[in-house]
């Protein structure tokens, strides 16, 4: 997730850095000769604080994006917390998560990041872009829902004689 906003870095820096020592000295008059004199010095220093517009609007903006995301995982579910600006959270219980897909490519798997894909029997899904560590994070997942106990709503009981109120919204018959 940080990979293109590090290239950028380093690509902006030296660009802006380059372009303003080339302007200090003495490009700018040949680049722009109709300028007035007093003016010549802030127009060197233009693409330094364009450089710096830069870094501070796209790479900082996504070094606080990746630092404000999470991924959580508790006894009964697993969830991604979004704390930033605005706050989000998409989460899914465990007891309803039937498969775990892991996709990496080739970039992500140097770095061992990668893409995890929930799905649950009732065709919901959900995905968690870029999580680190994602297949010791998927493991974790698998583990966690092996642990989870077998309660009266769990696999292998069957649910009799009980009123369409007390079951789980996911258990409920239109």
């Amino acid at each position: 997730m940080l990979l293109l906003p590090a290239v950028v870095l380093v690509a902006v820096s030296g660009a802006g850095a380059f372009a303003a020592g080339w302007l200090s000295r003495g490009h700018l008059e040949q680049a722009f000769p109709w300028l007035p004199p007093a003016s010549r010095v802030w127009f060197e220093l233009a693409p330094a604080a364009l450089a710096v517009w830069i870094l501070l609007g796209y790479c900082l903006r996504e070094l606080f994006v990746w630092r404000s995301v999470s991924y959580v995982l508790t006894s009964r579910r697993v969830l991604r917390r979004e704390r930033g600006l605005t706050r989000q959270d998409r989460e899914m219980p465990l007891s309803l998560v039937r498969d775990v897909n892991v996709r990496q490519g080739f970039v992500q798997g140097m770095f061992r990041s990668g893409t995890i894909i929930l799905t649950s029997g009732q065709s919901a899904q959900l995905t968690f872009a870029d999580v680190p560590e994602a297949r010791r994070f998927s493991q974790f997942v698998l583990d966690a829902i092996e642990e989870l106990p077998d309660d009266e709503w769990g696999p292998g009981n069957e649910i009799t004689d009980v009123g369409d109120e007390s079951l789980p919204w996911e258990l409920r018959e239109d």
